[in-house]
């Protein structure tokens, strides 16, 4: 038998539901993610772990993507390599294409990127509607004239349109709240999920042995504040604002500024000239164990323009490194103000930074909120996300065996 996800939808595709089965402690999952690559960064790091979460609750996973590295293939999944995009094509729409046509036959299709139609989507890129009005503000209505923002919107619109999914996952609150807004998604139909993060990697343990080799290694000053970013966009995570405000403080040459993740090359050149002289700085390029990064820092300064929940926020947490951040980072729901971090309006709250900065500089004071960074993220486990993760993915996979069965019964 063979029906639409929803007809009348017109991008609907037709699934071949023949080999349904009755439910039986697992499902045969198809995944959907441009790559399974730990070079790529973060958000291919938690899909890993999402991955294995869920093969270890016994669920079967075909992962449909671009590219995958040595990690992914150890898993035991079986992996479809996906075309990429031709050129002068839409990435998201092609993708989306050539998805459905190596789609295997599979109880749910579930959505790590933008992807139309699918049964789950897990958004963990935000709500494009939002980003591109923070990023455009009163100049949006002209940049709708470039035809990529417009196509990205259109699709977004698609993508979210009644009968192009049955549940979606949001994760952070902040997400959950962006959706519903813009799009009317149902409240019922939209779960906040946050990710989960593998603890033997990311620990809290011998911070002080860290510090000690991060300053050894990159010749950093021991007696200097030791200021984090990690973000390969520097731009849209907020690197321009955190450098005027480390200018800011009352005397920037107690700080050292480190510096992770693939660069702009025109961007770090610019922000290394406006440092020259002024502020200590070490520029890195993507690391093999940012984890030895987030035990070595101080402080994490991540004041970033929007960011759904960025998985550096979390990281940071679970080594028992404080952070700034702001209002407009999905991360900011894992953190108590004074408490483990510091949350300030938005990224160009200069002022506001500068001054969690210099409150960072008092003997002690970074000690103090490392030692309460798991107040909240330690109920973030990779076992936790992929069981709720579960959760979601049955509420659709139910959903969908009583559509077959009323089909069935019409005919």
């Amino acid at each position: 038998m063979r029906m639409s996800l929803v007809a009348g939808s017109r991008h609907a595709l037709s699934i071949d539901f023949s080999s349904a089965t009755r439910y039986n402690g697992a499902m045969h999952i198809a995944l959907a993610i441009q790559s399974l690559s730990l070079a790529r960064g973060g958000a291919e790091r938690f899909a890993l772990s999402l991955i294995r979460g869920l093969l270890d609750r016994n669920h079967q996973i075909t992962a449909l993507c671009h590219d995958w590295d040595e990690h992914a293939a150890a898993l035991g999944l079986t992996l479809i390599r996906i075309p990429r995009p031709r050129p002068w094509h839409h990435p998201w729409r092609e993708f989306s294409r050539n998805v459905w046509r190596a789609l295997p036959a599979s109880d749910l299709l579930f959505g790590l990127t933008q992807l139309c139609p699918q049964d789950v989507h897990r958004f963990g890129g935000g709500v494009y509607r939002d980003w591109y009005a923070r990023k455009y503000g009163r100049l949006l209505p002209l940049q709708l004239l470039r035809p990529s923002i417009r196509h990205n919107l259109a699709f977004e619109r698609a993508m979210y349109a009644p009968g192009n999914y049955r549940h979606c996952i949001a994760i952070s609150e902040m997400d959950r709240q962006l959706l519903m807004q813009h799009y009317a998604v149902p409240p019922d139909r939209v779960h906040t999920v946050y990710n989960g993060f593998d603890r033997d990697m990311f620990h809290p343990r011998a911070r002080d042995a860290a510090r000690a080799l991060l300053c050894t290694t990159h010749h950093i000053p021991p007696t200097h504040l030791i200021v984090l970013f990690a973000a390969n966009n520097y731009v849209r995570k907020g690197l321009p604002q955190g450098i005027e405000a480390l200018l800011r403080t009352h005397d920037p040459r107690r700080f050292s500024l480190v510096v992770i993740g693939k660069p702009h090359a025109r961007v770090k050149h610019r922000l290394q000239q406006r440092c020259a002289g002024r502020l200590h700085t070490v520029w890195l390029d993507r690391v093999s164990d940012p984890a030895s990064y987030y035990r070595g820092a101080d402080v994490m300064l991540f004041p970033s323009l929007y960011d759904s929940f960025a998985n550096v926020i979390g990281e940071a947490l679970c080594c028992g490194l404080p952070v700034i951040t702001t209002r407009q980072a999905g991360g900011a729901e894992m953190i108590e103000h004074s408490v483990n971090g510091f949350i300030v309006p938005d990224a160009n709250a200069l002022d506001e930074l500068a001054h969690c900065l210099d409150l960072c500089l008092r003997p002690g004071a970074c000690a103090e909120l490392s030692a309460r960074t798991g107040s909240k993220i330690d109920s973030c486990t990779i076992a936790r996300c992929a069981q709720q993760t579960e959760h979601v993915l049955l509420l659709a996979w139910e959903e969908k065996q009583r559509h077959i069965a009323q089909s069935q019964v019409q005919k």
